[in-house]
């Protein structure tokens, strides 16, 4: 009987509640085959449950799996969050999570996941898979999650830090919208340098000439 009622459909409200993301992330999760809708009369989309509870057991997106027993936030000291896509690594990711790390005890990376990137920008060249892996590599980052959307918010709530790191390649909107959901839990938004001449697209715009240029 359990498994028959696991297998009820359920609305897009109650599916994007389920899995802590927003409906825009669930539907873009439609398009690219990760949790298929089933459209009824007037195309409303409603999900399989058992597919939903699926991928919360399963703890994974992509085929990446968090460790929960290595990533425990710490008590008693202050927690910094900030996130990147973590494309092509370079120096300017170093000097942006040393920043971060520098502000607090315990620094947590939100690596965004293929969808969450392409709500701002391209496809990274590189893996989502490979990114998470990569970054919590770095010795200054103690702690890494997914980040399913763009805005780091859903992550921020979730995890409660003291401080969200922000850059100034951000919108002053996004800013905005940062600095009220700290409040919210009685934290703060540092906005921290962004380095131009270290970025993955500029270092894709010259791999790019090069070839040009053969």
């Amino acid at each position: 009987m359990k498994k028959q009622e696991q297998n009820f459909l359920i609305s897009l409200s109650k599916a994007s509640e389920l899995l802590g993301v927003s409906k825009d992330t669930l539907r873009n999760w439609d398009a690219s085959g990760k949790l298929k809708s089933i459209r009824t009369q007037g195309g409303h989309r409603r999900y399989n449950k058992s597919d939903v509870l699926n991928i919360i057991n399963m703890h994974k997106i992509d085929g990446w799996k968090e460790k929960q027993e290595c990533q425990q936030r710490p008590k008693d000291k202050v927690v910094v969050y900030t996130y990147v896509c973590g494309d092509i690594l370079h120096k300017g990711h170093i000097l942006y999570l040393r920043n971060a790390a520098s502000l607090g005890d315990f620094l947590i990376v939100g690596v965004l996941t293929d969808e969450a990137v392409m709500e701002k920008k391209s496809k990274p060249l590189i893996s989502f898979e490979e990114r998470i892996e990569i970054v919590g590599c770095l010795r200054m980052v103690d702690m890494v999650v997914p980040q399913y959307e763009y805005a780091p918010h859903l992550n921020v709530r979730n995890l409660n830090p003291n401080i969200l790191i922000e850059s100034t390649s951000h919108s002053d909107e996004l800013i905005q919208e940062s600095i009220a959901c700290m409040e919210g839990i009685g934290g703060r938004v540092i906005v921290s340098a962004y380095y131009p001449y270290q970025s993955s697209t500029e270092i894709k715009n010259k791999i790019n000439e090069r070839k040009k240029n053969e």
